[in-house]
């Protein structure tokens, strides 16, 4: 069976505010703190409840006590009793009172994005139909590195309906090696 995970894709609206944050974070060399934070922060606004208490319809809660609320449920995720940045608090309290909370996730994202690209590192998904061997890992790492001439950080996942072979996702790339691939293509080429 296949794995199913949640693919955020970023919105537009969220980028203005990733690229704030990534700046405040890297004038701060803080980058690592907040990319668990806003990974915290990202999961809490995702959750269905959440949504319904932080969204701008419930107006029990002042955007700064929504703020305030992310804020807690970030430092009780890290279990880390220390205070937030202030400039992640502020953060948290802008999106609040332009009702933008929602965003959490593709910001989140986005982030991720910038700071990979800053750092010179590539995050790339090899989807295999069966598991894959510590020796293929390095092979593929490898051939990646050398042809995108960057640090990669390889996450490697199963899918049993490819039938055999792989396919690669780098950001908006990718690579379909997988013997369902080729059916497809060549079941488009005899439809045509």
């Amino acid at each position: 069976m296949a794995e199913t995970t949640t693919v955020v894709r970023p919105t537009s609206a969220a980028r203005p505010y990733a690229r704030a944050a990534f700046e405040d974070a890297q004038a701060a060399q803080a980058l690592p703190l907040w990319s668990g934070l806003l990974e915290a922060a990202a999961a809490i606004a995702a959750d269905p409840a959440m949504q319904r208490l932080l969204g701008p319809w419930n107006p029990e809660l002042r955007g700064e006590q929504k703020a305030g609320l992310v804020a807690s449920l970030c430092r009780d995720i890290r279990g880390d009793a220390t205070p937030l940045p202030e400039a992640f608090d502020t953060f948290l309290k802008m999106l609040a009172e332009y009702h933008r909370l929602h965003l959490l996730p593709s910001i989140a994202v986005l982030f991720e994005r910038f700071r990979a690209e800053a750092e010179s590192v590539l995050h790339a998904e090899l989807i295999s139909a069966s598991a894959v061997t510590e020796a293929q890992r390095k092979r593929v790492t490898k051939a990646l590195k050398t042809k995108f001439k960057r640090s990669i950080v390889l996450d490697c996942k199963t899918d049993p309906s490819l039938i055999a072979g792989a396919v690669i996702r780098i950001g908006d790339r990718v690579i379909d090696g997988s013997a369902r691939g080729r059916l497809d293509k060549l079941a488009t080429a005899l439809s045509q």
